[in-house]
C-alpha cells in the first residue's frame, strides 16, 4: 500500500488526522483502534488474555489494527535513523514489528480454521508457518541483485506495505 493509501485508511481507522496520532511515527502500542471491547491489543499475550475475559474482534477490525500497526513502520524507521542505527539494525526492528503483528493478529482471531489457513498459506511461501524469516528476507533481497545496505533498505521498505487485495477484502 502507498503512502497515500495508507494514510487515508489509517485516517478513516482513527489513525491519523484528528486522532492525536501521526500516522506515519504511530508503534504497535499506540495504534489508536478502538472498538465497542476497548482497546485492540498491543501484543499476543495481550490479545489472549482479552479473548479469555471475552473479548472478540472482526477480522476487519484486526485486519484494520494490523495495517495501522504496519504503516507506522515508516515513523518508527525515522526514529531509528535519528538515533543512528545502522541499516542492518533498522531491518531487524522493521522486520521484528511486522511480525509481532501479524502474530498478534492471528492470536486475535476467533477462528482456529483461519488461522491454520494462514500458516498453512505462510508454510508453503515462506518455509515457514509464522512467516519469513529475517534470513529468508535477506536471501530474497539479494537474489534480486541487492547486496549491502540495499538489502536491509529492502526489509525496512517492504515491512511497511500490506496486501493492497487483502484490504480490499475487508473493505478497508
Amino acid at each position: 500500500m502507498g503512502a497515500v493509501g495508507a494514510a487515508a485508511v489509517l485516517a478513516g481507522l482513527g489513525c491519523g488526522a484528528g486522532s492525536g496520532v501521526d500516522a506515519e511515527a504511530v508503534g504497535p502500542a499506540d495504534c489508536p483502534i478502538m472498538t465497542a471491547a476497548g482497546k485492540l491489543p498491543a501484543t499476543v499475550d495481550e490479545a489472549n488474555t482479552k479473548k479469555a475475559g471475552g473479548a472478540s474482534w472482526t477480522n476487519k477490525e484486526i485486519r484494520a489494527r494490523y495495517v495501522c500497526w504496519v504503516t507506522g513502520i515508516g515513523g518508527l524507521n525515522e526514529d531509528w535513523k535519528r538515533e543512528g542505527l545502522s541499516a542492518e539494525e533498522r531491518a531487524k526492528r522493521a522486520y521484528q514489528t511486522r511480525h509481532d503483528a501479524r502474530m498478534t493478529a492471528r492470536a486475535m482471531m476467533g477462528s482456529s480454521a483461519e488461522v491454520e489457513m494462514l500458516r498453512a498459506r505462510d508454510q508453503e511461501k515462506y518455509g515457514n508457518p509464522d512467516g519469513p524469516t529475517f534470513e529468508w528476507l535477506v536471501e530474497k533481497a539479494k537474489e534480486k541483485g541487492l547486496s549491502g545496505d540495499a538489502v536491509y533498505e529492502e526489509i525496512v521498505s517492504s515491512a511497511q506495505r500490506t496486501d493492497a487485495a487483502t484490504n480490499k477484502a475487508f473493505g478497508l
